[in-house]
Parts: structure tokens; sequence; C-alpha cells
């Protein structure tokens, strides 16, 4: 054993499996040490290389031992950034990216110019950290990374209003063409209520959440890790509440349940105008998510104290 030591303590002087690789064989198109092919090199100084492979940006430390220990004790600090980052630099390339980048060829770009420059700047943190700036490296790239979350949710927000757009598109076109094939449609009744008057009160309504959600579009809070399927699904929800929102608001004012909850007596308008009367209210009902919420809450408030039986006067308190 003691014969060992010494051995041991010069060990990490000699240059290990991981340093038998040196910095002059990386080059693009060749394979780095683990395999990978180089694609390109964003960054080369002569005590290391920072390169990229089709897994991503990796670097290559000095040829020197010593030197090469500090240089991965300063890369593994910038740990969390480094995750944040690939995460965010992977969504632009998947999912959500797709469909973006998939515009981009549309319109005539072969890529996203912007990818090289965060893979630039990505290179440029990593090697103030390899450079002895750690703290640099992280602020570099924490930077780096509020813009590209920003970016994301710009993107995000526009392919969800986008999706809005179409399925209000699809629900007018839908309805409409439904009550072309109506043969009397001012007579048809669906559960009493007149057929067509419900088409136009879930279209305005339609309308409706998408004004609402054109509005606040800036403030929209879009998960950008969230699936596409998801996103599409909230969209489509969004829509589906504005409708059911116009109809509900519908119902309950030919009912008059409206009137009484409003203290007032004016029922269901029964002049002329009442089309454009119950288009500018199922919009209303479209555009506010909480106003048909609301007048739910109030009417189960108002009926379910009405509905309640007050104990008997007079009555024996119950003992123990």
């Amino acid at each position: 054993m003691t014969d060992d030591a010494p051995t041991a303590r010069l060990a990490p002087v000699q240059p290990g499996p991981a340093d038998a690789f040196p910095l002059r064989e990386l080059e693009i198109g060749t394979p780095d040490k683990r395999g990978r092919t180089v694609i390109d090199i964003l960054w080369a100084v002569q005590d290391f290389k920072i390169y990229k492979t089709d897994k991503g940006i990796s670097p290559q430390f000095s040829d020197d031992p010593q030197q090469a220990r500090q240089q991965r004790q300063d890369y593994m600090a910038l740990g969390p950034e480094l995750a944040d980052l690939n995460q965010q630099i992977n969504l632009l390339n998947t999912g959500w990216g797709r469909m973006l980048a998939w515009i981009t060829r549309k319109f005539g770009a072969s890529d996203d110019p912007r990818l090289a420059y965060y893979e630039r700047e990505t290179a440029r943190g990593i090697a103030q950290a390899l450079s002895g700036q750690p703290d640099e490296g992280r602020a570099t790239l924490a930077d780096l990374n509020t813009r590209i979350s920003k970016r994301l949710s710009n993107i995000l927000r526009v392919l969800y209003f986008s999706i809005c757009v179409v399925a209000t598109l699809e629900i007018a076109v839908g309805l409409a063409i439904y009550t072309k094939t109506m043969t009397a449609p001012e007579t048809e009744t669906l559960l009493g209520l007149n057929v067509f008057e419900l088409c136009v009160a879930a279209v305005m309504g339609c309308l409706g959440a998408l004004l609402s959600t054109a509005i606040g579009l800036r403030r929209l809070a879009i998960d950008p890790a969230a699936t596409l399927t998801i996103n599409i699904t909230y969209a489509i929800q969004r829509m589906l509440v504005g409708v059911l929102g116009a109809v509900v608001l519908h119902i309950s004012l030919k009912s008059g349940i409206v009137s009484n909850l409003l203290g007032t007596t004016a029922s269901a308008p029964a002049e002329a105008g009442t089309i454009y009367k119950l288009a500018f209210v199922s919009l209303l009902a479209g555009f506010s998510e909480r106003l048909v919420p609301n007048l739910l809450d109030r009417a189960a408030e108002t009926y379910g104290k009405e509905n309640t039986t007050a104990p008997p006067s007079g009555g024996a308190t119950p003992t123990s």
C-alpha cells in the first residue's frame, strides 16, 4: 500500500483517458472524443475549444491536466443556467418551434439566423467561465435565457391567437351552413328556443371570446414546455367557453331570471331589433369569462336561499 502512495499522488499529473484527445485533433467534420461528428467550432483559443454536434454544444478542455481540472470546475458551475438554456433552445427546435420553422421556410428563409446567434452567445458564456470568469459566464447565459424566453412567449402568443382565429372561423362557418340547411330558421326551435337565435348567440359569443383574447394577448401566460396538443386544446376551450356562456345568457334572458336577479321588470325584448340586442349581449358574454359564472353563482345563491326551509319556531332545543 505504501508503494502505491507516490504513484497515486503523481497520477493526476499524467494525462488520463479524458485528456488523451488533444485540442488540435478537434476539427469540423471529424469525431470528437465521444465519437460525435463536429458540425461547427464556435469558440477556439489556445487553452480550449467550444464546438457543436448534433447533441448540442460541448467544450473541449485544455491539454494541460491541471488547467483542464479548473476548467471543468468552472464549467460545472454553469449547470443551472445551461440546463435552462438547453431547454429553451430545445423548445425552439421542437413542438411549437417546428411550426415556426415551417412558417419561416414557407416565406423563403432556409433557417432561423437567430438560432446561430443563440449558439454563439452560449459559446461566449461558456468561454467566459473557462477563461476564469464563471460569474460573467453565468450572467451571459442568464441574460440569453431571458431573451429566448421572451421570444418563445411572443411566438406562442401569436400561434395561440392564430388557433383561436381558426376555431372561431370553423364555428361560425359551421353554424352558418347549418342555418342555411334549415327550411324555416325563423320558426324552428330546440327545447323551445329559436334555433337561429341560438346560432347567433353562439357565433357572437365566440367572437367575444376572440376579442377578449386579442386584447389580452400581451398579458397572456402560456407554458412553453406544454405540448402543442395541450395549447391547441386550451385555445379551442377558450372559444367554446365563449359559445357556452353566450348560449347560457340567452337562455337566462328568455327565462326572465336575469331580470329577477338584477331587480328589474324587463324581460326578454320582443320589439324590432331584438336580434341586434341578442348579438350584443352574446358578444359581452363571450368577452367576459366571469360574466356568466358570476351570474350563475348569484342565481344559485338567490334561489338556494328561497328553497331553504327555516326551522319551526318554538321548537325545543335538543340537549345532550
